[in-house]
């Protein structure tokens, strides 16, 4: 169905096709930009317009001689279509311009003036278009409070006006498309669960006690049939035998839950996600696609938040990945952000933030005086290094409010940020680090830290950091990691660092879908509008009808 405004509008431009003299349409252009009225379908980007037909010297760029060219036709295709992309065919005024192709070429005598408008009318909507493929439809910044990496926003306007003088519309959305293959992947996912929704999507495996191998009945043909509906099963029955607790092992790992083949509550809630919750995700996560850089570069990292996990990049392929503690959801939260690595520290200080003193520090010295040394805390005046003597605080009238010293941890095996801390100075005091609490990476859900990144493998991510440089072989960074002071190195080969949200993406050709840790799904999916079907469908399908009999 929603080719239908497609084959409609391309009937119309097919239909009637009319010469007209391009010396007068090129000054019937260059009057109607360089007019101080602006059209009404122009809205925001009559500047931008503006300076592409001045580059041009006014000429046409959707209409020829004899027809609209092949990019006005593929324009259109893409733009009945947009919605493949996760973008909305409803933001685009597709009405108007099919009115206006009617007046351009059905009603009788057509004037340049009209055509003028037509064309600039496509411009209008190749800037639109262009403009939510290359930034997305929202600004991240008034989506989400937590989201701080720069977009392309910035450069919009010139980015638009070079591809818009591209050959060919392919040519012409290729710089404004995001460039990582996750997007692809994405896209053609929503395909495929749109597909399945159309079918009727899955129905819901009942509640009861979990499912594990020999259990049969018609629980387990539920099961079978979610299974198969997303490819983790083929084959029918009642019977849950090793091919149904290996499909039930990969949506698991699919949906970042432990592998154990056993459908436990988790597993379930799972599985019974409605279909159009599943396409409503998809649909967001191509939206932060587009808010996010076009290029990563060859060499980088990132880091997923719902994914508690790293991934080391060189060359432009996958070299590292580990699993990764974030901050929790409740004043911790780790911020969507982007930085360069610069430095590493081996054997760091741990320089306690101000409400854990606050909180958690003072009420303990008020009534346990060893407490500082128990955990190898030290008091250090100002700016430096000067450390003072914990007796000479009165902790029991000590006002938090006017703290003026910090604590820190001095380095040891118990130092909260272990053996070695990874440093991309930024606004929010984040970085990345080694930690004691290895027992936390075997939990599924890994949001527990206040805001820093903890590392499973923080040796193999120096290993990767310090990688060709001869200075700091990987016996040498092992050495550092359990010598008895502290040193700062600084990084020869800076790395960009990036930290996302992503709760659903790709992995090894397999749709992955996250648990959504800081509720920003919803608040994202609540600005981004449900999707509506477009009551013009039926009335495109009636025009189609008549122009196919005409």
């Amino acid at each position: 169905m929603r080719r239908l405004m497609s084959l409609v509008v391309l009937a119309s431009i097919l239909t009637g096709c009319h010469k007209f003299n391009s010396d007068k349409m090129t000054a019937a252009l260059e009057q109607t930009v360089s007019a101080k009225a602006v059209p009404r379908y122009a809205g925001p980007r009559w500047k931008a317009m503006q300076a592409i037909y001045l580059d041009r010297q006014y000429a046409p760029i959707w209409l020829s001689r004899d027809r609209p060219r092949q990019e006005a036709r593929d324009l259109v295709d893409a733009l009945t279509q947009a919605d493949a992309q996760g973008l909305r065919m409803r933001d685009y005024d597709l009405p108007g311009l099919r009115n206006a192709l009617d007046s351009a070429y059905h009603k009788g005598k057509t004037t340049e003036q009209e055509l003028a408008n037509l064309d600039l009318r496509l411009t209008s909507l190749f800037l639109d278009y262009g403009n939510d493929l290359l930034t997305g439809r929202l600004d991240p910044a008034a989506v989400d409070s937590g989201w701080y990496i720069r977009n392309r926003r910035s450069a919009v306007d010139s980015t638009l006006r070079a591809a818009i003088g591209q050959r060919g519309f392919s040519a012409m959305v290729a710089p404004l498309t995001p460039q990582l293959k996750e997007y692809g992947d994405l896209v053609h996912a929503l395909d495929q669960y749109r597909q399945l929704g159309a079918k009727g999507g899955w129905a819901t495996v009942p509640a009861g006690p979990a499912l594990k191998p020999g259990a049969q009945g018609a629980r387990v043909a539920a099961l079978r049939a979610r299974l198969a509906a997303t490819g983790d099963l083929s084959g029918t029955g009642d019977a849950y035998d090793g091919s149904v607790a290996g499909g039930v092992r990969r949506f698991q790992a699919r949906h970042g839950l432990d592998s154990t083949g056993t459908v436990d509550a988790a597993t379930l809630a799972a599985l019974n996600v409605p279909i159009a919750v599943r396409i409503r995700q998809l649909e967001l996560n191509l939206e932060r696609l587009r808010w996010l850089p076009n290029d990563f570069g060859q060499r980088y990292v990132l880091v997923n938040i719902p994914d508690y996990t790293l991934h080391a990049f060189d060359a432009g392929k996958e070299v590292l990945t580990m699993r990764v503690v974030v901050g929790s959801e409740y004043g911790h939260a780790t911020p969507v952000f982007a930085d360069t690595m610069n430095s590493v520290v081996f054997r760091p200080y741990w320089n306690v933030p101000r409400d854990i003193v606050n909180e958690e520090v003072v009420p303990k010295m008020r009534t346990d005086k060893h407490y500082l040394d128990e955990h190898h805390y030290e008091v250090v005046r100002g700016k430096g290094d000067e450390v003072v003597d914990p007796g000479s605080i009165d902790w029991g009238d000590l006002d938090t409010s006017k703290v003026d010293f910090r604590v820190r941890q001095k380095p040891g095996d118990d130092n909260s940020l272990g053996r070695v801390k990874f440093m991309f100075p930024n606004q929010f005091d984040i970085y990345m680090h080694d930690t004691p609490a290895h027992s936390l990476f075997g939990r599924n859900a890994r949001a527990l830290s206040h805001g820093c990144v903890r590392l499973e493998h923080p040796d193999r991510l120096a290993d990767y950091v310090f990688e060709g440089d001869p200075a700091w072989p990987p016996e040498k960074i092992r050495e550092a990691m359990e010598a008895d002071s502290s040193r700062q190195v600084a990084v020869r080969r800076k790395l960009p660092v990036y930290i996302v949200y992503l709760t659903a993406f790709a992995r090894d050709g397999q749709i992955q879908f996250r648990d959504d840790p800081y509720g920003a799904d919803a608040r994202a999916i609540a600005r981004l509008g449900p999707p509506v079907a477009d009551a013009a469908l039926d009335s495109a399908r009636a025009a189609l009808r008549k122009l196919m009999k005409s």
